[in-house]
């Protein structure tokens, strides 16, 4: 193997061994404990493509351009969606929820106290703003505009349903780690060994990857669902914390590499970790 890819694959592989950091002892029973509750909220079936897809917006980057602000018709907000931000903008509760909220458009028990994002009336969002370009609010902005594009229960479905990962060639923050990943799996290509090693890394039952997996996953859950209920699924880990994403970047960058590696992961065998 070269030299330098070896020494890069260590050095990101390496950063595994930080994230024990976050679980008490080596023991990974209670994990699994908690494993079993992700699966109860999405299913095991959809790996590698939750994960997959958790690991690529961990490391995609919005570039504020203002696209899902202007063409996202109905935003939905949770009652901690609304809390968080209208901290953020200093008001109080029923103010924010005067000022820029309104019912959901859906008459269903099951919606709770959930509102909509008030429309301007050229119809983009109320956070959105040309001059930046993009959300006013982008630090605690909706949980459905912190899942897309990646985590959306649509998108989760279109990958299961076509056996591969989608893309947004509308999105610039996708369009742009889509090429830095394409970028190292050509560099890695010419060296069958090392991109064997990153592959058959992720496929084995170390336990550093099995962590690794179940913290992405966790994180993907986080987004998905909000932090309550990753906060829940903590405790039920024995975690003393949630990881922050840069923890994970390094080698969930390696692990979406592996999975876009050929860009359909049935060729590897549908349904299984890589």
């Amino acid at each position: 193997m070269n030299d330098d890819w070896s020494a890069d694959l260590k050095r990101r592989f390496m950063t595994l061994q930080r994230l024990w950091d976050l679980k008490p002892g080596n023991d990974l029973a209670e994990l699994e404990q908690a494993e079993a509750k992700m699966n109860d909220l999405i299913s095991e079936e959809y790996e590698p493509y939750f994960s997959g897809n958790a690991a690529l917006h961990i490391l995609s980057r919005c570039q504020r351009c203002g696209l899902c602000c202007r063409n996202e018709a109905a935003v939905a907000l949770s009652s901690e969606d609304s809390r968080r931000i209208a901290r953020r903008l200093g008001l109080g509760l029923k103010k924010f929820m005067i000022e820029y909220t309104r019912p959901h458009a859906l008459k269903d028990p099951q919606i709770g106290s959930a509102r909509m994002v008030k429309r301007k009336s050229d119809q983009s969002c109320i956070f959105y703003d040309p001059s930046l370009p993009g959300c006013t609010v982008q630090e605690a902005k909706p949980q459905v505009c912190r899942a897309a594009y990646y985590l959306t229960k649509m998108n989760l479905l279109l990958c299961d349903q076509n056996h591969r990962f989608s893309s947004f060639p509308s999105c610039p923050a996708d369009l742009k780690l889509r090429s830095e990943l394409q970028d190292y799996v050509a560099l890695l290509s010419p060296d069958p060994e090392a991109m064997d090693q990153v592959v058959q890394s992720f496929s084995s039952d170390r336990p550093e990857i099995r962590l690794f997996r179940s913290l992405l996953r966790l994180k993907g859950m986080e987004i998905y669902f909000g932090k309550e209920t990753a906060e829940e699924l903590r405790r039920a880990a024995n975690l003393k914390r949630l990881p922050h994403k840069d923890e994970l970047n390094e080698v969930a960058f390696l692990y979406a590499a592996a999975l876009l590696k050929d860009e359909c992961p049935e060729e590897h065998g549908r349904r299984h970790t890589i």
